[in-house]
């Protein structure tokens, strides 16, 4: 019974209640199918770095070399 104003609810045969229903359960699950938009997706196999993460790479190979070098030299 439904009341005045509300939708109708799913009829006990509709398959696309079921399709909807198990689709809302796998999302909550988490099963991972959900699709990944391009900029998030690797192309080729070859993670993108951004400029940000270059800069912040090489800062930190500077900082050990920095470090290393200037340990050695307090140890010869």
């Amino acid at each position: 019974m439904t009341l005045p104003g509300q939708p109708p609810g799913p009829r006990p045969g509709d398959p696309g209640a079921e399709r909807i229903l198990a689709q809302a359960l796998r999302a909550m699950a988490g099963d991972g199918r959900q699709p990944r938009a391009p900029d998030e997706a690797q192309t080729g196999g070859h993670l993108r770095l951004t400029r940000l993460q270059i800069l912040l790479i090489a800062v930190i190979a500077g900082l050990l070399i920095g470090i290393t070098i200037g340990l050695l030299s307090l140890l010869s």
